[in-house]
């Protein structure tokens, strides 16, 4: 939360005056260089930054802010224009007062002081990155297990079938009539009438994936994430 409280005060100290310019930011550095120009309140959740940037939502690891670039960043002193043309300045001895005092609040709550100036934090929350393509690895594999069992029906049917047939020729091998095996040749006429049901499950699952595929390549789903 420590660095949540960072930028609070920044945006506190950026908005005393009543006209300040619009879009005013605050600056985040990564630890690889990259700065982002934070626009509005940002959030601390699960060891991740929550914030928007160019009307964008981010979410990026904690562990990947440069904490004492963006400190630096954040404790510079801030002048806006108010209207009577006036230049106001935050004194150094105010703006390290309030600082400390968030460093100490590790809950990520702003002074007293500051509290009715604070901007209300957005509504909704960023979804995890990975929340989406475990949703559509799942729907994948749904769809591939459905065509994986429709083939096994399949093949028990045929595998039941060839073994009927095969009881039947040794029955007719040993000389024995028609009459005398009449199971085995009412179990194979059932097993092959199932048999063409069985593959048009397999016809339909596989028109479904298919399908689904489809409509996920439409929105720009990655391939890897149907695996």
């Amino acid at each position: 939360m420590l660095l949540a409280a960072l930028l609070v005060a920044a945006t506190l100290a950026q908005a005393p005056a009543p006209t300040a310019p619009a879009g005013v930011s605050t600056t985040l550095i990564l630890r690889n260089g990259m700065r982002f120009e934070v626009e509005g309140p940002i959030r601390e959740e699960k060891a991740r930054i929550i914030f928007r940037t160019g009307g964008r939502l981010y979410s990026i690891p904690l562990a990947d802010v440069d904490m004492d670039a963006t400190r630096a960043a954040v404790t510079k002193a801030v002048v806006v224009t108010s209207d009577s043309g006036k230049k106001l300045k935050v004194s150094a001895t105010e703006r390290e007062h309030l600082l400390r005092e968030l460093e100490q609040n590790h809950t990520g709550k702003p002074s007293s002081s500051a509290v009715a100036g604070r901007l209300p934090e957005p509504r909704e929350a960023a979804e995890p990155a990975n929340r989406d393509e475990w949703s559509w690895r799942l729907a994948a594999r749904a769809h591939e297990e459905t065509i994986r069992r429709a083939k096994e029906n399949v093949e028990l049917l045929r595998t039941r079938a060839s073994a009927l047939k095969q009881q039947i020729e040794q029955f007719f091998a040993l000389g024995y009539s028609a009459n005398q095996f009449t199971y085995q040749s009412r179990e194979l006429e059932i097993t092959q009438a199932q048999l063409p049901a069985a593959e048009l499950e397999v016809t339909r699952a596989q028109r479904e994936n298919d399908q689904f595929r489809e409509d996920a390549r439409k929105q720009g789903i990655l391939p890897g994430w149907l695996r």
